[in-house]
């Protein structure tokens, strides 16, 4: 005679059970192998994924957002660069004394610009801060057509002038660029965060829809490992 199928709780509980139990018991080396096999087996019975598949279908949904939801932003800082004061800037474009990409940079920024290609993604607009390390990974990952202002260099130690300039200056880009794809904002951790509310790392996609009034609500943040 077959015995009653167990009840959700129950069957969670045995099984809970049934690995604590295989865990705490002394098993020989093939004993340990059969039961490392058992566990993964509870956990995904056709075995475990590959982490860079996990993380690609964790992203899927903002890729979707990005193809086709309108009013979207994308933040995202510039990639690896060299060492030097990140505040000088070459007012005349040449980069004369600038940090600037470092070579893993560069690549790196290709690899974020393959990944909206792959994803079938275009952009309505790129906008980057005119400081030489913005302006190579906009280049790099997207191509050359970017707009720029001098407002939008870096404000980690700028004055509450030039902060509010900064944000003036960003905030009426992104709205009279913002349409049906989305607009690509290079730019420097404080300078979104101040946007934002959030800080990110190089390599992150920050994604935020801009409302009526030019605020940024976040929908998700996704990473372009280098």
């Amino acid at each position: 005679m077959s015995s009653p199928d167990l009840a959700p709780i129950g069957r969670r509980v045995f099984l809970g059970g049934l690995v604590l139990g295989v865990l705490a018991a002394p098993l020989t080396a093939r004993a340990q192998q059969s039961a490392k096999l058992l566990r993964i087996g509870f956990l995904n019975p056709s075995g475990p994924a590959p982490a860079s598949a996990s993380i690609a279908g964790a992203d899927e949904p903002l890729w979707i957002k990005l193809r086709s939801e309108p009013d979207l932003v994308v933040f995202m800082r510039h990639t690896h660069s060299t060492g030097g004061n990140p505040l000088t800037w070459d007012e005349t474009g040449n980069c004369r004394g600038e940090v600037v990409l470092s070579a893993k940079g560069k690549a790196h920024a290709k690899k974020i610009g393959d990944a909206f290609v792959q994803h079938g993604v275009k952009l309505s607009r790129l906008i980057s801060s005119p400081m030489c390390r913005c302006r190579e990974t906009a280049q790099i990952a997207f191509g050359g057509n970017y707009v720029t202002d001098a407002a939008l260099r870096e404000i980690a130690s700028a004055d509450p002038e030039r902060i509010a300039a900064y944000e003036k200056t960003a905030v009426s880009l992104i709205m009279k660029h913002l349409g049906n794809t989305p607009v690509v904002f290079v730019s420097h951790q404080p300078n979104i965060n101040l946007l934002t509310m959030e800080l990110i790392a190089e390599g992150d996609l920050l994604i935020g829809r801009a409302n009526q009034t030019g605020e940024i609500d976040v929908v998700g943040k996704m990473r372009i490992e280098p």
